[in-house]
């Protein structure tokens, strides 16, 4: 059972959308905030944190703001929308450990979707390796070859042979 929902932005415009929306604080302990996910003060019960609708420099940055806050316990999902290969590189090299991660395609976007914990044994995978099954996946790794081959630099080539090597 969900105790209470925080929800942070650091768009006034954001915050003001929440505000009037369907969802009232009244109805669901809800508690909207105008702040950066870089400014957040974690409660000490168990968490489950969603960070969503940036990039992956902005996602990095809030986790390494919260990694000393959180505990064995807390559940921490991502949903970088730019920047995910250098994200997931430094998430290849953290103490972050893989819950479990997909694909999703939403109004034809495709979103990855990684869920995080600091207990575990399967460590984050630079390029993924969950996500590329199913037919949500067979269309996100199109998606991705044909816009990681216009770039001829050394990561994106790398990437590019991995994708290959699926097909």
């Amino acid at each position: 059972m969900v105790s209470s929902i925080h929800l942070v932005d650091p768009s006034i415009e954001v915050i003001k959308n929440l505000k009037d929306s369907y969802i009232t604080e009244q109805d669901f302990k809800i508690t909207i905030e105008h702040k950066s996910g870089q400014d957040l003060v974690l409660r000490p019960q168990k968490k489950l944190i969603l960070i969503a609708g940036m990039g992956g420099k902005e996602i990095g940055s809030i986790l390494t703001h919260l990694l000393p806050q959180l505990t064995v316990d807390d559940d921490v999902i991502i949903s970088p929308h730019r920047d995910i290969l250098p994200l997931r590189e430094s998430l290849a090299l953290s103490t972050f450990y893989l819950k479990d991660e997909s694909v999703v395609l939403d109004e034809g976007r495709f979103y990855q979707v990684i869920c995080l914990s600091l207990s575990g044994n399967v460590k984050v995978h630079s390029y993924g390796t969950k996500i590329w099954g199913g037919e949500t996946g067979r269309g996100y790794r199109e998606h991705q070859l044909l816009h990681f081959n216009a770039h001829k630099d050394t990561r994106s080539l790398a990437y590019v042979s991995f994708l290959k090597a699926l097909t």
